[in-house]
């Protein structure tokens, strides 16, 4: 099932329906990269992982 499906499309900050908590708000480049995330190579997923590593330091 895809999560784009169970988010609402009506604007930019979108309702993800599998959130944790209820009704909580979910950016929808977020939901995009969660729905395609098994899809995408090993080789970019590290890349995104270690750039968002990056910005919490």
């Amino acid at each position: 099932m895809s999560l784009l499906k169970n988010a609402e499309s009506t604007e930019k900050t979108r309702v993800c329906e599998v959130c944790a908590a209820p009704g909580a708000a979910i950016d929808f480049d977020l939901v995009f990269l969660i729905d395609r995330w098994e899809r995408l190579p090993e080789h970019v997923r590290t890349g995104i992982v270690a750039m968002v590593r990056a910005t919490s330091e």
